[in-house]
C-alpha cells in the first residue's frame, strides 16, 4: 500500500510539473520606491517600501512592519476612500513600448467619461497579479504617504484601478506619473523563509 501511494504522489508531482514560482516586481508609486515579492503562498507578499520592509497577510489583512519592527496593522478597519468610484480601462491603438523588458498594450483610464490617466499595462500577466494588486490596496489604505489624492475631476484614483488589464509598466496622468515598473518576474523562485511572520502573530 506505501509503494503504491508513493508511486501516486510521484506520478501526480510529474503531472504538476515544478513547484510554483513566485512574482518579484519593482518600481516607483508615486515617488516611493517599492518592490512584492510572492513565493509559492500567494496570501503572503513581502514589501520593500524605501528603507521599510513589510509583510502583507492578505489572508488577515495585516500589515507587519519588519524593518523597523512595530506593532502589526490591521487594515480591516480602515475606510476605503475610493469606494463606489468606477474607472474603465479603454484600449487605445498604436506601438507597443517596452518597459522593464516587457511590451506593454495602451490604454485611457476613464471615469463617468472623463480622462482620468492613462497605463500601459502588461496584459499577459492579469491573471498573476491578484496578489500584488491587493497588497498595494492595503498599503494605500494603511500609509497616509501612499494614499492616492485627488485628481482632476476624477476623485482619488487608487492603484487597482491602474491594473484592471494587467500589470501597469507606467501608469498616471497626462502631468502626473504615478507609478513606473523598472523590474518585472513571474518566474521568482524565493527564499520562502522571508514570508514567515516573526513573533506570535
Amino acid at each position: 500500500m506505501r509503494k503504491a501511494l508513493a508511486a501516486a504522489a510521484l506520478l501526480l508531482g510529474l503531472v504538476a510539473g515544478p513547484a510554483q514560482a513566485g512574482a518579484l516586481v519593482e518600481g516607483v508609486l508615486r515617488g516611493v520606491p517599492i518592490r512584492l515579492e510572492t513565493g509559492t503562498d500567494p496570501v503572503m507578499v513581502r514589501v520593500r517600501l524605501g528603507q521599510a520592509e513589510l509583510l502583507v497577510d492578505l489572508g488577515r489583512d495585516l500589515l507587519v512592519p519588519l524593518e523597523p519592527a512595530a506593532l502589526p496593522i490591521d487594515a480591516a478597519d480602515l475606510v476605503d476612500a475610493t469606494a463606489g468610484q468606477r474607472f474603465v480601462l479603454m484600449l487605445w491603438g498604436g506601438r507597443r513600448p517596452t518597459i522593464a523588458g516587457e511590451k506593454g498594450a495602451y490604454f485611457v483610464l476613464t471615469r463617468l467619461g472623463r480622462t482620468c490617466g492613462e497605463v500601459l499595462a502588461a496584459t499577459w500577466t492579469r491573471p498573476l497579479i491578484a496578489p500584488l494588486v491587493a497588497a498595494i490596496d492595503l498599503l494605500e489604505r494603511s500609509l497616509p504617504s501612499l494614499r492616492p489624492a485627488e485628481w482632476q475631476g476624477c476623485g482619488a484614483v487608487p492603484f487597482r484601478a491602474f491594473a484592471g488589464r494587467g500589470w501597469p509598466l507606467l501608469a498616471g496622468g497626462l502631468d502626473s506619473r504615478q507609478f513606473e515598473t523598472t523590474r518585472i518576474s513571474f518566474d521568482h523562485q524565493p527564499d520562502e523563509g522571508r514570508f514567515q511572520r516573526p513573533g506570535p502573530l
